[in-house]
């Protein structure tokens, strides 16, 4: 190493000229520093973009990125609209349809069956009973031949019992009609009390069912267009292909504002630089990852933590509103529902009113 004072030559590692007695330790450092610029330099010089006019200065190009994380934000969040108004459309069919199950229809057979049933077992009883009745009655008069007891306890109530067992069987199937035919008239008005029900159920599912629809349909329109301005931005070429998405964009919007990065281009540009913390995993470049781990990405991606905290509120906003419009519709039909109950109890009155006219009319005459 040369000094400056009296270009005497000197050992690198020397801190004080040999000769003269100078310091050599700022000719040092004014020579390290020109060598980590001249390396500095030649990396940049090395990552340079040969195409520049796709260049821009810093704040055109921060003002291109806001647009294009404003457009982002909003994707995400109308998409995840979608999906949540989606999965509350189902909420609601669970929370609203719960049909009723219809008794099993009566047949005649079972009714008719049923009667012979209870007539047989009375029939039984009575004809236990009977039968120890003439068994002590003929016991004592027969009592030396107890065989003759035996003849006479099984052959005579026959006499009695077999005309009552033809008409207790033809009076048992004659009620077996009567019993079916009034189940018939039970079931039909529990069927018809099941349909409406069922019916009802339906008719509250699709009225909510509509509003959710409509709410996505236009939602789905706000997505589309968003997509299709986004991709018009994204066809100016400023980015690159693969740093087209959220996480990206937000990043190096990060990277410039803090002063980190300059441009997007070079050794020390947005993209070099999201290269490196990448693999050192110093940054998350998955958006389900980012959004499983939303607390934890909050000190190193600030500005997609608060990009996704703004695509969230937008999506809660949309769901919320559409919540709103059900609640109203629940209103509308908790007063219809109201309403019906009221006029069901001002008919019943009338009816009651009526018969008691009836009933004073047919008193006084």
């Amino acid at each position: 190493m040369y000094c400056d004072v009296c270009g005497y030559k000197n050992k690198d590692t020397a801190k004080f000229c040999k000769k003269c007695g100078a310091s050599l330790e700022e000719e040092k450092q004014e020579q390290e520093l020109e060598t980590k610029e001249n390396v500095e330099q030649v990396l940049e010089n090395e990552f340079e973009d040969s195409q520049d006019e796709k260049k821009l200065d810093k704040k055109d190009l921060l003002s291109y990125l806001n647009i294009v994380k404003e457009l982002e934000i909003n994707k995400l969040g109308l998409g995840n609209s979608i999906i949540n108004l989606r999965n509350l459309d189902k909420k609601e069919y669970a929370r609203i349809i719960k049909p009723l199950k219809k008794e099993e229809k009566p047949t005649m057979f079972s009714s008719i069956l049923g009667c012979y049933v209870v007539i047989s077992g009375f029939m039984l009883v009575v004809s236990i009973i009977l039968y120890i009745i003439l068994f002590f009655h003929y016991g004592n008069q027969y009592q030396p031949r107890s065989w003759e007891v035996l003849s006479k306890v099984l052959t005579s109530p026959f006499k009695i019992i077999i005309p009552i067992v033809i008409v207790a069987y033809i009076l048992a199937t004659v009620i077996g009609i009567i019993v079916y035919k009034k189940d018939v008239v039970k079931y039909n008005k529990n069927s018809n009390k099941v349909d409406t029900e069922n019916e009802r159920q339906l008719t509250v599912y699709n009225n909510e069912k509509n509003i959710i629809d409509g709410r996505i349909t236009n939602i789905d329109n706000n997505l589309k267009d968003t997509e299709k301005t986004l991709n018009t931005y994204y066809d100016l070429d400023v980015i690159y292909p693969k740093y087209r998405n959220l996480i990206a964009v937000t990043t190096f919007i990060e990277y410039l504002e803090s002063g980190r990065c300059k441009s997007l281009y070079g050794y020390t540009g947005c993209y070099n630089v999201y290269e490196q913390e990448l693999r050192q995993n110093v940054i998350i470049g998955k958006l389900d990852q980012v959004l499983a781990r939303l607390d934890q990405i909050k000190k190193m991606q600030f500005a997609t933590y608060l990009a996704i905290q703004t695509s969230n509120a937008l999506q809660s906003a949309f769901v919320n509103t559409c919540t709103d419009m059900l609640n109203e519709q629940r209103r509308a039909n908790a007063t219809l529902e109201a309403q019906a109950q009221d006029t069901k109890i001002v008919e019943r009155n009338s009816e009651i009113m009526a018969t008691i006219s009836t009933l004073n009319y047919i008193k006084h005459n």
